[in-house]
């Protein structure tokens, strides 16, 4: 990957935790005769969020409504794209919402399709969130892109005195910020060895990431300047609208789950190349699961919920992280390895909420 240095995670030489953990796991799948990939109901709650998002679109666009009543269809088709990201995009592109690889395919294309590069979202969620986790410089994840501290190791400004205060703005811009930041991410990720496709593999990549984002402008603004009794701005405000709500989502799940005032900032050290904790180790201590018994929670986010299960074992369908969580916890526990939750949802958003401050304030720390 060019001139970068990766970091290495501690040997697991010698350690059985790991072991006993996939053996526990392999073992729950085996004895219950149960497939990893996705149940039935998970099938249909990605036919319930697909239809919701097109079918709210196909509504604004054929029976007239007031445009009052459009703008809040468009949340709802906000509502629908987040649901549809991490409930059926992020499944698929893991090769977990089926074993049928072409299915799996089909499926990751929604991200595509909903204005998102699923070849750059691979790169930088697959390769490199769940293998670095919360690892600045390589976990672009937590790479608050100078606007945002998300890290001790991310240098400190002077506006992230108030990011505790200002993410209920800009979280809310995460989508559109994707979608006009792909080209970019695509360079960046071809120069990190990431893409290594060439000839006409690559053109039909570069084809394929301009296609849908033409596609996407065309369905979402262009042609309902044409065919709604609207000016250009109110579909702009629409489209907006769309996507302010389905980024606040996304934002708001995903630092829950990473980036929470449990970690003891007075207790760290600056990473220098080389983990304390085998990979295994390291998802545990870095990440937190939340609201585990909320079954609306879990439903709607696609299990991201249960963030420890989902990053140890990401090609596992998320129907059936209730009850990997019961056998890592237990493994956990046997080898005293603190395992990290919140009993809530507000309990988390909290944590997070404090974290940002002592983040852009470290005398709280």
């Amino acid at each position: 990957m060019g001139n970068i240095v990766l970091p290495k995670f501690k040997s697991a030489a010698g350690s059985n935790f790991s072991r006993e953990l996939r053996a526990n796991v392999e073992g729950y799948f085996r004895d219950n005769k149960i497939s990893k990939f996705a149940t039935s109901a998970l099938k249909m709650k990605a036919a319930i969020l697909l239809v919701t998002f097109f079918g709210s679109y196909v509504v604004i666009m054929t029976l007239g409504l007031p445009l009052w009543v459009m703008f809040f269809i468009c949340i709802l088709m906000g509502v629908a794209k987040a649901g549809i990201g991490m409930g059926v995009m992020h499944d698929a592109n893991h090769g977990s919402f089926s074993k049928n690889k072409t299915i799996n395919k089909i499926f990751g294309k929604t991200a595509d399709v909903l204005g998102v590069s699923s070849s750059n979202w691979i790169n930088q969620h697959n390769k490199l969130h769940h293998t670095y986790t919360n690892i600045h410089g390589h976990d672009e994840d937590v790479d608050g892109k100078g606007l945002f501290r998300f890290t001790p190791d991310a240098p400190l400004k002077k506006m992230h005195k108030f990011q505790h205060l200002y993410w209920s703005f800009f979280y809310g811009f995460l989508t559109l910020g994707w979608f006009f930041a792909d080209a970019a991410a695509y360079k960046k990720y071809r120069e990190r060895g990431l893409n290594k496709t060439e000839g006409i593999k690559k053109f039909k990549e570069i084809a394929g990431i301009i296609f849908f984002k033409l596609f996407y402008v065309f369905y979402m603004i262009v042609l309902p300047i044409i065919v709604l009794d609207a000016a250009w701005w109110q579909v702009i405000i629409g489209v907006i609208a769309v996507e302010f709500t389905a980024g606040m989502i996304l934002s708001v799940i995903f630092q829950m789950a990473h980036v929470v005032d449990k970690f003891d900032l007075s207790n760290h050290d600056k990473f220098d190349g080389e983990t304390k904790d085998e990979w295994t180790v390291h998802q545990i201590k870095n990440t937190f699961d939340f609201a585990v018994n909320n079954k609306i929670i879990t439903w709607f986010c696609g299990g991201l919920n249960f963030q420890v299960e989902h990053h140890l074992f990401p090609n596992i369908s998320h129907a059936h992280y209730p009850k990997l969580y019961q056998i890592v916890k237990e493994t956990a526990a046997k080898y005293q390895i603190d395992y990290q939750e919140f009993v809530t949802f507000r309990e988390a958003f909290k944590s997070h909420l404090i974290f940002l401050r002592k983040l852009g304030n470290p005398q709280l720390a």
